[in-house]
C-alpha cells in the first residue's frame, strides 16, 4: 500500500512526461486527423497556423498546444512570460511543432513500429529512467530497488499505472529508435580525446611582430573607378539587399492619467497611515509591494550608501531617523513608503538600513480600457475611411519608419517579431487591425512604400567600396613589408636582432591556451592555429589576419601532462561523445528541416 501512494504522489512525474507525448499527438496524430476532411477540401484551410510539407495545424490545435506550454511556463516561474521572453517562447512553441511533427513524418516514412513485445521487454527487464527515478522504487539508500518495482507491476491496483507506461513507451520508442540509428555510427577516438586535452589544457607563451595597415596611408587618388568597380563585379553577393518596407503607424500609448497618479498617491497614503497607527511594515510590504526583489523579504533593503538609489530616494532616508516611516517619496519608479531601521559609518562612509513599499503608477483599468476602445475606432474608421483620412479626422499623430528588412525589428517600435510577420505578409495601403504592444500601447499601421529584393547599385555603396578598396592595398602594403623582414631571418635569433636594428617592437604574450584569449590580439584563429603550429624557437612565415600581417615566434611550450591526462580521459570521453551526439542529431535534424515545406501563417492569428 506504501508503494501504491508513492506512486500516485509521483504520478505527476510520468503525466508531465505523457502530456508532451499527448500535445505530440494532438499535434501529429488526433486532431490532425482531420487529414480526411482535410483532403476533401481545395487550398489551404483559412484556419491553418503551419503546414508542414503539406500536413495542417489548425488554429484550434495550435491555441491548445501553445496555451499548454504558457500555462506550464506560469507554473514554472510563478508569472506571466512578457515582452522578449514571450517572444522567445512562441519561438520555442514554433519549433517543437515543427520539431514533432516532422519526426513524426519521418518515423512513419521509414515504417519504424514497437511491438507489444518490444514493450513488455522494457518495463519488465529495461525500465526508463524515469522509473529507475522514481523514489517508490528506491531503497533506503535511494537506490532503485528492482524488489519493490516487480512487486508493483504484480500490484492489480496499479493497472492505470502501467497502462499509462504502455502508452508512454508506445509513443517515445520509435522515435528512441531513430535517434539510436542516427548516433550509431558517432564515436570518438583516443587521438580525439588527446587533442580536446591539449586544447583545453596545454599553453604556450610566444613573441610577436606586428605589421598594422592602419599605418599605411592610401589617398583616395590612390584608388581607380576601375578598382571600385571591378570590386563591385566580384562582390555583388555582399549587396544583395532582402525585401524592404516602409509604413506609417499611430500608436495609442499606455501612459497613467494624472488621474491614475493621484489614485495611486492616494492608495499609498492610506497604507502609511495605517502603518501609523500601527499596521506592521514588513506584512504590508509582502502583500503591497510592487518591487519583485524586496516584497517578499518584507520590502528590507539591506544596508546602502548615497549614489546605490535614485535622488529622491535616497535623499529621503538619509534624511529619516532610525525607526521613522518617510513618503510617500516620488521617483522614476513610483511612490515610495520608507522606513530606516540603522545607519552606521563603514570605512568613513555613511550607510542606511532602509524598508520601502513601492506603489508603481501604472494606467488603470478603465485608462487601458479608454485607450483600447479609441485605438478600435481608429482601425474601424482606417478600413471604411482609409488611414490617412482617420488620421486627420480624428487629429492624431502620424509616424513614419524608414526602410526595414523582415528580421523583427519595427523602427520606432523595438523588437516586434509577430507584428513584422504580419508586415511583411500585408498589402500596401490595407490598414492593419490593431496591434498590442507591450509597455508602448496600441498600434494601427499602414504598408506605404515596398522595396522589392535587390541588389544595391554601384552608386549607394561606392563609398564602402572604396574604403574596402583601400584597407586591401594598405594589408598589401604591410604584407610587402612582412615577407621582406621574415626573408631576412635565418636563426631563431635574428628575430630579436633584426626587430631592433629596424626599431621594430616586439610583443610577447602570457601564456595561453588553443581556446583562449590573447591580450592585444584577442581569439583569432590564424594567429592561435599557427602558434600552436610551431617547435620551441621556431619563426613562422607571415600571418594574416583581420586585423594585420604578425610574425610569431615560440618561447615556450608547456609540456603534456600526461598524469593529468590520464585522470581525465574518462570523463572528457564522455563529455566529447556527448557533444558530438548532440551535434549530430542536430545536423540530421536540421537537413530534415531544410528539406521541408514548412509556412508559416501565425501572423495571421497572434498579434
Amino acid at each position: 500500500m506504501a508503494i501504491m501512494n508513492k506512486m500516485r504522489k509521483n504520478m505527476h512525474i510520468i503525466l508531465f512526461i505523457l502530456l508532451v507525448f499527448f500535445l505530440l499527438s494532438m499535434t501529429i496524430g488526433g486532431l490532425v486527423g482531420g487529414a480526411d476532411i482535410t483532403a476533401l477540401l481545395s487550398g489551404q484551410r483559412p484556419d491553418t497556423v503551419v503546414s508542414i510539407n503539406g500536413e495542417d495545424i489548425r488554429y484550434e490545435q495550435y491555441t491548445n498546444i501553445r496555451q499548454q506550454q504558457i500555462d506550464e511556463y506560469r507554473n514554472r516561474n510563478q508569472r506571466e512570460p512578457s515582452g522578449y521572453e514571450l517572444q522567445q517562447l512562441e519561438d520555442q512553441i514554433y519549433e517543437s511543432v515543427i520539431r514533432d511533427v516532422l519526426i513524426k513524418q519521418f518515423v512513419d516514412k521509414q515504417g519504424v513500429s514497437v511491438s507489444r513485445k518490444e514493450i513488455a521487454y522494457h518495463i519488465f527487464e529495461n525500465p526508463p529512467d524515469f522509473l529507475r527515478s522514481n523514489e517508490s522504487f528506491a531503497d533506503s539508500a535511494g537506490n532503485f530497488d528492482i524488489e519493490k518495482y516487480h512487486a508493483a507491476l504484480q500490484d492489480e491496483r496499479n493497472l492505470n499505472y502501467w497502462k499509462n507506461v504502455e502508452y508512454f513507451l508506445a509513443t517515445s520508442l520509435p522515435f528512441q529508435k531513430i535517434q539510436d540509428e542516427i548516433l550509431a555510427t558517432v564515436f570518438v577516438t583516443d587521438d580525439e580525446v588527446r587533442e580536446d586535452f591539449i586544447k583545453r589544457n596545454q599553453k604556450i607563451k610566444v613573441k610577436y611582430l606586428f605589421f598594422n595597415p592602419n599605418f599605411v596611408t592610401i589617398d583616395d587618388a590612390e584608388i581607380s573607378q576601375k578598382e571600385i568597380e571591378q570590386y563591385y563585379k566580384e562582390h555583388k553577393d555582399e549587396f544583395q539587399e532582402e525585401e524592404k518596407r516602409r509604413l506609417q503607424y499611430v500608436l495609442y500609448d499606455l501612459e497613467p492619467t494624472s488621474r491614475d497618479s493621484l489614485e495611486i498617491l492616494q492608495f499609498a497614503e492610506s497604507i502609511l497611515d495605517s502603518i501609523n497607527r500601527g499596521s506592521d511594515f514588513s506584512s504590508l510590504a509582502e502583500e503591497y509591494s510592487e518591487d519583485p526583489g524586496s516584497a517578499a523579504k518584507g520590502g528590507d533593503l539591506g544596508f546602502f550608501e548615497r549614489g546605490m538609489m535614485v535622488k529622491p530616494f535616497e535623499d529621503a532616508a538619509f534624511s529619516a531617523q532610525i525607526g521613522e516611516v518617510v513618503g510617500p517619496v516620488l521617483s522614476q519608479h513610483g511612490y515610495h513608503i520608507i522606513k530606516v531601521f540603522d545607519r552606521k559609518q563603514e570605512d568613513g562612509i555613511e550607510k542606511v538600513k532602509a524598508s520601502h513599499i513601492l506603489f508603481k503608477i501604472e494606467p488603470s483599468r478603465n485608462t487601458v480600457e479608454t485607450v483600447r476602445s479609441n485605438a478600435n475606432y481608429f482601425a474601424e474608421m482606417a478600413e471604411e475611411d482609409g488611414f490617412t483620412p482617420t488620421a486627420l479626422s480624428e487629429k492624431v499623430k502620424v509616424d513614419t519608419t524608414i526602410l526595414f528588412s523582415h528580421s523583427g525589428f519595427v523602427p520606432g517600435l523595438g523588437m516586434q517579431q509577430r507584428m513584422s510577420d504580419a508586415i511583411f505578409n500585408a498589402k500596401i495601403g490595407k490598414p492593419s487591425r490593431v496591434n498590442y504592444i507591450e509597455n508602448q500601447g496600441y498600434v494601427i499601421y499602414e504598408i506605404i512604400d515596398i522595396q522589392k529584393e535587390r541588389i544595391k547599385p554601384l552608386s549607394e555603396v561606392e563609398s564602402q567600396i572604396k574604403n574596402a578598396v583601400r584597407r586591401e592595398k594598405q594589408m598589401q602594403e604591410v604584407a610587402v613589408d612582412c615577407r621582406n623582414f621574415r626573408e631576412k631571418i635565418q636563426t631563431p635569433e635574428d628575430f630579436e636582432r633584426l626587430a631592433q636594428q629596424d626599431t621594430l617592437t616586439i610583443q610577447e604574450t602570457d601564456f595561453f591556451a588553443m581556446d583562449g584569449y590573447i591580450r592585444n590580439v584577442g581569439k583569432d584563429a590564424n594567429f592561435i592555429g599557427t602558434a600552436f603550429g610551431l617547435e620551441q624557437n621556431q619563426v613562422s612565415a607571415p600571418v594574416r589576419t583581420e586585423r594585420g600581417y604578425y610574425i610569431i615566434k615560440l618561447v615556450e611550450k608547456q609540456p603534456f601532462n600526461e598524469a593529468l591526462f590520464d585522470l581525465q580521459k574518462a570523463n572528457l570521453k564522455i563529455d566529447l561523445l556527448e557533444t558530438k551526439k548532440r551535434l549530430a542529431y542536430n545536423d540530421w535534424f536540421n537537413q530534415l528541416k531544410e528539406n521541408a515545406k514548412i509556412k508559416d501563417f501565425r501572423y495571421k492569428f497572434y498579434n
